[in-house]
């Protein structure tokens, strides 16, 4: 079955073909794997939401607990047509009494929000809380999130740099870029804007674009201290992040990161003529 999805991921459809007969022989396992694949988080080119939510929900009508969690997610965006929060609070619980633990936190949001279940933001921290002690890095993220905003739980620095510094170890990329704003910031600890910019490179590699910005800021403010003659090395780091931030920013802040990278790219000339 893996090596069928790997002959689809290359563009052999028989891959896919093998994969669906085996799903319509009654396999889960092929079931999840299609709907995955086709999922917001499958390769670009066999994405199909709409199907990736019929195949999770026939693995889902059996009980398997992730195919029950994705479902849920289907539930919650809508995929189908209209959101229905209700039944995907419900697909969530079961996914999460049958022991998949990404699904209490998700289910922890929902209360927190208010949204397919009367609005409890205490009971859904504690949600959040007993999926991140399971270990799952995105409840772990969730709940740092909780204890820097005071929802659900009392404000708490120490405690929602914990539990992202524990997020961040798995490689979860978005506790990874608030840790490094932290570090940044020195919000309850000493201020390391390298710590920070080591931080928001991960987060970048994991996928947090915006990540861009902050870095191509330090690098170019870091190479200004030290201008070290004719060496661009640094610059031209720093340049091509900020490349990266102007495709990516918003329409209202591009003309602001287009002049910045203006700014870098003349600073580099300048130093080439240095040479």
């Amino acid at each position: 079955m893996i090596a069928s999805a790997r002959r689809w991921i290359k563009g052999d459809l028989g891959g896919r073909s093998e994969l669906e007969a085996f799903a319509a022989e009654g396999r889960l396992d092929a079931q999840e794997m299609l709907g995955e694949l086709m999922g917001p988080n499958g390769p670009h080119a066999l994405r199909d939401e709409l199907a990736a939510c019929g195949w999770f929900a026939k693995a889902a009508a059996y009980s398997r607990p992730d195919s029950l969690h994705n479902s849920a997610l289907c539930a919650e965006k809508g995929v189908n047509g209209t959101p229905n929060l209700a039944r995907a609070a419900a697909l969530y619980q079961q996914a999460a009494e049958r022991g998949y633990p990404k699904s209490l936190c998700a289910l922890g949001n929902l209360y927190v929000a208010g949204r397919g279940v009367p609005k409890d933001e205490a009971k859904g921290a504690a949600l959040c809380r007993q999926a991140a002690e399971k270990g799952d890095p995105d409840a772990q993220t969730d709940l740092g999130n909780l204890y820097l905003q005071g929802v659900g739980v009392s404000h708490d620095i120490v405690q929602a740099r914990h539990w992202y510094e524990l997020a961040a170890a798995q490689g979860q990329p978005n506790a990874t870029f608030v840790l490094g704003q932290i570090y940044w910031n020195g919000d309850g600890v000493s201020r390391d804007q390298s710590k920070a910019a080591e931080l928001w490179k991960a987060a970048y590699r994991g996928g947090r674009v915006d990540a861009a910005a902050h870095l191509a800021t330090w690098l170019f403010t870091s190479w200004m201290s030290a201008h070290p003659r004719g060496d661009v090395t640094v610059l031209n780091e720093a340049i091509q992040y900020q490349e990266v931030a102007v495709r990516s920013v918003s329409e209202a802040k591009r003309a602001e990161a287009q002049t910045l990278l203006t700014v870098m790219q003349a600073a580099k000339a300048t130093a080439e003529k240095e040479q």
